[in-house]
């Protein structure tokens, strides 16, 4: 009886691992079906253009072409296998790249692209079985140009408000601009523009050389700023320092020769006589200083500044015979340089006018 029961029980076993087998056979031969079995899948791949900057003699950009339509992406349904679309898919990486020399023609212009015809030579497809059933777009237009640089002198842009002592200088003086060839022949015979703030300029010492640091460059006309890499024109370098001399919110000028008037303190005139000493009836070579515009108010008549010498009671009463001549009638920005002198005078009363006698009524002739 034991014996039996043992061989039962093989018996069992031995069945049981036969339906494991086959059915493990059975999934495995499925599974290679399925893989071999010819299927299709929709995938998205994003659309990137690539210029040409290989060539240090002729370098390219691209873009899309301005006023078509563009979607940046572009959806294929593929055919195949299993198997050989998952690789394809893997391979692709979800874009496709487009680049000057190769997919795209590389000379300047507007250029039709066959997506189709494209997409087919891609080695992700071609070398996987995988074939192109439809596209949501069979045609792209891109833009080529040549990647050209010139060199444009820069040129210092300043408020008309600024006055300058010397000349301004930028530097350097030329910058390099590199860009689309299209757009740089319209910048021919131009000039970039440096404009400081006017923060800057109030920050400058009048009369003394200095430095503007890190000015920023512009372009003074519009160009295309488009986003595509490369595209948009490049400066270098983009900034530069400013040299100049700020002139001096003052200036200095010398008044020739002004006469000396006396003043006499109120109720002494007529009771004296000042006369001047010989050489001292005029004030000469006195420096002022102050704003332009003030200046040029005295040279030019509209303010009439006066020397005065000016006495007192007290100066009168005591005789003195030298004294400090003032300035006046100077607008209140101006102020003397020079020291305003002592000039010598002599003071004496003004003679009482001779009393003539009274006659005795009675001894007046008639």
């Amino acid at each position: 009886m034991p014996t039996t029961a043992t061989a039962n029980s093989l018996g069992l076993w031995a069945q049981i691992r036969t339906v494991i087998l086959v059915s493990f056979l059975a999934i495995l031969i499925w599974l290679l079906a399925e893989s071999r079995m010819v299927q299709t899948r929709m995938v998205e791949l994003q659309i990137v253009l690539v210029g040409n900057s290989q060539d240090p003699q002729h370098r390219y950009v691209v873009r899309p072409a301005v006023g078509e339509h563009w979607t940046a992406s572009i959806d294929v349904e593929l055919e195949g296998s299993l198997a050989s679309l998952d690789q394809a898919s893997r391979d692709l990486r979800g874009r496709i790249q487009l680049v000057v020399g190769d997919q795209i023609p590389s000379r300047p212009g507007i250029h039709d692209l066959d997506m189709r015809s494209i997409l087919r030579n891609l080695t992700p497809l071609h070398s996987h079985g995988v074939s192109i059933r439809s596209l949501s777009n069979d045609l792209a237009k891109v833009e080529v140009d040549e990647l050209v640089s010139i060199e444009l002198p820069v040129r210092v842009d300043l408020p008309p408000s600024v006055a300058l002592d010397g000349p301004v200088r930028a530097i350097p003086q030329t910058i390099s601009l590199q860009g689309p060839a299209a757009q740089l022949a319209t910048l021919e015979g131009r000039e970039v523009l440096a404009t400081p703030s006017p923060s800057s300029i109030a920050t400058l010492t009048p009369g003394r050389l200095e430095t503007i640091p890190g000015v920023a460059l512009t372009v003074p006309i519009t160009i295309d700023s488009s986003q595509a890499p490369g595209w948009a024109p490049v400066m270098n370098p983009s900034r530069v320092d400013i040299r100049l001399t700020i002139r001096s919110l003052t200036e200095t000028t010398i008044i020739d020769r002004l006469p000396i008037q006396v003043l006499l303190a109120p109720g002494e005139v007529g009771r004296w006589i000042v006369a001047l000493n010989p050489g001292s009836e005029d004030l000469v070579s006195i420096q002022i200083s102050g704003p332009s515009d003030a200046l040029a108010s005295i040279a030019d008549g509209s303010v009439v500044p006066s020397a005065i010498l000016s006495l007192s009671f007290q100066d009168l009463e005591r005789g003195i015979s030298t004294k400090q001549v003032s300035l006046l009638g100077l607008p209140e920005s101006v102020q003397i340089l020079s020291d305003l002198p002592e000039i010598g005078f002599v003071i004496s009363p003004v003679a009482a006018p001779a009393r003539v006698p009274a006659q005795d009524p009675a001894t007046a002739t008639p």
